[in-house]
């Protein structure tokens, strides 16, 4: 059964109860296979705004990569998502980090995440949990993404639990 990286990040209102939230909805319709701590990260690409709460966690699904990605925009939703600007504060965000190895490059849906490589606050809890997956494009680990990172932002383990 195909495995899938989800990246979750919150930074607006309560940010724990967010990410549990988003957590607790995926593992209804999904089997979760590993997760990672939860870490406080510095935002990316906007900085005048609260830190994100992030996460990385490993899926199994028999859907197809389009129609699990309209079933992750329904959990943002459940989860209390409100429309935002690129970068800006919102209630959760869930990524799809990978899909196996597929390569998909559709206006609305790019997997591999097309900034999965530049980000230290989702390569650091990938590594976590599955340090050796190759990412399908660059065909390099996580740890050797993470290691040629130049990414520059504060990345924090919390004690925050899902």
């Amino acid at each position: 059964m195909p495995q899938v990286f989800l990246g979750l990040g919150t930074n607006k209102g309560n940010r724990l109860e967010f990410l549990q939230k988003a957590f607790q909805i995926i593992s209804q319709q999904f089997v979760i296979h590993a997760y990672s701590s939860i870490y406080e990260t510095e935002p990316w690409g906007e900085y005048e705004q609260q830190n994100f709460l992030n996460a990385v966690i490993l899926v199994e699904t028999e859907m197809l990569p389009q129609h699990f990605f309209l079933i992750v925009q329904g959990i943002e939703k459940q989860t209390g998502r409100t429309t935002s600007a690129r970068w800006k504060e919102r209630e959760i965000d869930i990524d799809i980090l990978l899909f196996e190895k597929n390569i998909i490059e559709e206006t609305d849906l790019q997997i591999p995440h097309r900034y999965l490589h530049q980000r230290k606050f989702v390569l650091i809890p990938f590594c976590e949990i599955a340090e050796e997956t190759v990412h399908p494009v660059f065909q390099k680990t996580m740890g050797e993404l993470l290691r040629e990172c130049a990414d520059k932002g504060k990345v924090s383990k919390t004690e925050f639990t899902f």
